[in-house]
């Protein structure tokens, strides 16, 4: 005979045995929420106290908040679903291609054909139409690039929608594959925890990341190509200001050595995030 909502012998809830769709989908978004006080839970301590939540898991106090790979995943589909379907602030746009694009000269001179590609594969990517001829002149030139820039120039240049999209698919995969390779970096300054230590940090911080990104591309809503930067000038303050607060309350140290150590930690994570991007590219560039 059950005294509350739970039995007491095995943990499971008193459900009757042909729930309605309504209760179905309660306990959908219950679970993969947590809209029972966990998720908020989980928040407050993600945001307002860098390395809490981490500390919290470690020392066996986690029934109030949400586990980390949901807290990552969450973090993750929010921020992606927003950069997709964000506005493409045309000012910006505009500064990159300017930024990118060689303009012939007074005197008459023409861009060589490296630059005249990297012309067409910014316009391109930044959603301006090229004409038949600067296509036809671009893909030419393409072919006297190094061989291991070809394929995704001619992709970046043939079909800029679907190699945005390739790119825009698969780099989820590409962050989640790198969280453990991060995880792993941070070992190696910190050798006195195992392993799975650093990986409870490593997805609360990267949680922390994808929903300050998210803030910022929500700015774009508004249209407002200022507010949207003053939005990502304060992502870029906040995300290493919260990784050396989180650093320090996990690991210890003093703020100078913290400092170093996430300086070190960050410059070899570049490294491999690099490579490992181009190496997407370069594959959604041969199979998408």
């Amino acid at each position: 005979m059950l005294t509350g909502p739970f039995c007491s012998e095995c943990g499971q809830r008193d459900i009757p045995p042909y729930p309605s769709a309504r209760e179905l989908a309660v306990d959908a978004i219950s679970e993969f929420s947590g809209w029972d006080g966990r998720l908020a839970n989980t928040f407050s301590a993600l945001v307002r106290r860098p390395g809490l939540l981490t500390l919290e898991f470690l020392e066996g106090r986690r029934v109030r908040y949400i586990s980390p790979l949901r807290l990552y995943l969450s973090a993750s589909l929010v921020y992606f679903l927003l950069a997709a379907a964000a506005p493409q602030l045309r000012l910006g746009a505009r500064a990159l291609s300017g930024g990118l694009r060689v303009e012939t000269t007074g005197s008459g001179a023409r861009p060589s054909a490296p630059q005249r590609v990297a012309n067409a594969a910014s316009e391109s990517l930044n959603q301006q139409d090229l004409t038949a001829a600067e296509k036809q002149q671009a893909l030419s030139d393409i072919k006297r690039a190094p061989s291991l820039m070809q394929p995704f120039l001619r992709k970046a240049v043939s079909d800029p929608a679907g190699f945005r999209r390739g790119i825009l698919e698969n780099m989820p995969r590409l962050l989640f594959v790198l969280l453990p390779v991060f995880a792993a970096i941070v070992a190696l300054f910190y050798r006195h925890r195992k392993y799975p230590e650093h990986l409870y940090f490593a997805i609360h911080l990267f949680a922390f990341v994808f929903f300050a990104l998210a803030l910022s591309e929500l700015a774009k809503f508004t249209m407002l190509p200022v507010l949207a930067a003053i939005a990502s000038f304060c992502v870029v303050v906040a995300i290493p200001t919260y990784a050396t607060l989180a650093f320090r309350r996990v690991y210890g140290g003093s703020l100078g050595r913290t400092i170093l150590k996430e300086v070190a930690i960050g410059l070899i994570y570049a490294v491999v995030s690099v490579a490992a991007f181009i190496v997407m590219i370069y594959w959604v560039s041969i199979t998408a």
